[in-house]
């Protein structure tokens, strides 16, 4: 069965002090994994220690906001993106992280149009960065996972066949797919058939299971179980993540619509062991 995690922003707005006691409190509500919300590439004092008493397996979420941008036109914040992106890199690898996840080829809020010659140079940009870090990345041994985003935070990459693209032009291995069911039900067509299509590619190496309103697999108007059917039958081998926000996170509700932290993540962690006894006890029968 695949690793099941839950994102630190279930908890806290953002990697602070306050997170070190965390990972021992996410093992002790049964999960198998836990991701970082790397809006600091340093680990807080306390934190190496906690994550290796916890005993889960880690793996960390770039936090992309205005200033860092891989794509962006100005050199110095490009090379200031990249430094960031590399000490996440060294930060994962003192703690066994296997991936960083993200939109790692924009800032977040860059949304605008562009005449096609400017775009290209745009996406030309973002490829050559994610080339250099994806050789930064295997010298760490930490595999590049491309998160496709919604139409109100960036403008550069939103569906998984833009990402797929993405990744044949750079090129290298250890690079794939984020695919995550919240954006995708903003920006898909078709939810199952963009998930499908990513999975008979080969490149998804992350999801994040997440509810239309940023709540719990297993909540909201997403087929959850046709959705697992899919990671299934395709053989998806990576973590299943829960990315749930704390009031001040990213994608966090103004008005609280979710139960409360460890209530919100049972839930999502309840649903998903359920699927996956439900699905032993038919292959038994």
């Amino acid at each position: 069965m695949n690793l099941l995690g839950i994102n630190l922003w279930n908890w806290r707005p953002g990697l602070d002090r306050e997170c070190a006691a965390l990972p021992e409190h996410v093992a002790a509500l049964g999960f198998d994994a836990v991701e970082l919300p790397m809006t600091d590439s340093a680990l807080p004092e306390g934190m190496e220690q906690a994550l290796r008493r916890s005993g889960l397996a880690v793996t960390m979420c770039a936090a992309l906001g205005p200033g860092r941008d891989l794509s962006s036109p100005e050199e110095a914040v490009r090379r200031s993106t990249m430094d960031y992106l590399t000490e996440c890199l060294r930060t994962g690898a003192s703690v066994g992280a296997t991936v960083l996840c993200g939109p790692l080829y924009t800032g977040g809020g860059k949304r605008h149009t562009l005449p096609p010659e400017e775009k290209a140079r745009e996406w030309e940009r973002a490829v050559t960065g994610l080339r250099e870090l994806a050789r930064r990345a295997g010298d760490w041994g930490v595999a590049l996972s491309l998160e496709p985003l919604n139409r109100y935070r960036t403008s550069v990459a939103n569906t998984a066949a833009q990402v797929l693209t993405m990744i044949e032009d750079i090129g290298e291995a250890g690079v794939g797919l984020h695919f995550d069911t919240y954006h995708a039900c903003l920006e898909e067509k078709d939810l199952l058939r963009a998930l499908e299509g990513a999975l008979e590619s080969g490149r998804v190496n992350h999801f994040h299971a997440c509810a239309n309103n940023r709540g719990a697999p297993g909540q909201g108007v997403i087929p959850w179980d046709d959705v697992m059917d899919l990671l299934v039958r395709y053989g998806y081998a990576g973590h299943i993540t829960m990315e749930t926000f704390a009031p001040g996170g990213l994608d966090a509700s103004w008005v609280q619509v979710h139960e409360p932290p460890d209530e919100l993540a049972l839930a999502g962690l309840g649903y998903l062991r359920g699927y996956f006894a439900r699905r032993a006890g038919k292959e038994i029968q």
